[in-house]
Formats: structure tokens, C-alpha cells, sequence
């Protein structure tokens, strides 16, 4: 996977313009190489666009968690009221789950929780 294939499908995915990304690298370059980690043999051409695409929307979501802005969701001036929508990363969620479905046999994605009772 090259870096500009991810940065590419993240624009897409995320709605940031390119020149806003250079902020959020170190964080995209993290999440290729976990993806990277992860794959044990020679991904054909669907597959690694699947692998691409799956990378971005991870990328997505971990930037997604941090905050966008700087917390301001309105803004009013006299007449004038501007709401942003911020839906606490909820999209960016649905998006990954959808995408980890999709590489479940390509990439061995390792974040699911279990909680069990252990009894003594």
C-alpha cells in the first residue's frame, strides 16, 4: 500500500481537503502500518484496493475520535445562527464496521473487546 493511495481515499472518505491532511499524517502513517502488520500474504488487486479503502476509513475514524475542531458547534451573529452537525464520530463507526466486515479474511484486525465472568 502506498501512503498516497490511503491519503487519497481518505479525502474521499472523510471530506478533508488535501491541504488540511499534512495535520493528521502521523496518525494515517500509523494506521498503514498496523495494516501493513497485519497481512500475511499477497493481496490481488481487489483485494488490496479493498485494503486501501478499509486503511482510510480506519485512519477516519481514529482522527474522527480526536475531534475535527476545536469543540465550537454554533455560532451566532445577530440574525444569523450557523448549527454544525457533529455526530460524536458515529459515521466514522459505521463506516469501519462495514469496511472491517469486508477485509475480515484479508487482514487480521485485532480491536474487539470481550468481557467474561470468571468464576473463583
Amino acid at each position: 500500500m502506498s501512503l498516497n493511495e490511503i491519503i487519497e481515499r481518505f479525502t474521499l472518505v472523510s471530506g478533508y481537503e488535501r491541504k488540511e491532511i499534512s495535520r493528521y499524517l502521523p496518525i494515517i502513517i500509523e494506521c498503514k502500518e498496523y495494516f501493513e502488520e497485519r497481512i500475511s500474504r499477497e493481496l490481488t488487486g481487489p483485494e488490496h484496493r479493498r485494503v486501501v479503502h478499509a486503511c482510510a476509513v480506519y485512519a477516519y475514524l481514529r482522527i474522527s475520535r480526536l475531534g475535527r475542531d476545536t469543540g465550537v458547534s454554533s455560532f451566532k451573529a445577530g440574525d444569523v445562527q450557523l448549527i454544525m452537525d457533529d455526530d460524536g464520530g458515529t459515521s466514522a463507526e459505521k463506516l469501519w464496521e462495514d469496511e472491517k466486515a469486508s477485509i475480515a479474511g484479508i487482514v487480521a484486525i485485532d480491536d474487539d473487546f470481550s468481557f467474561r465472568a470468571v468464576r473463583i
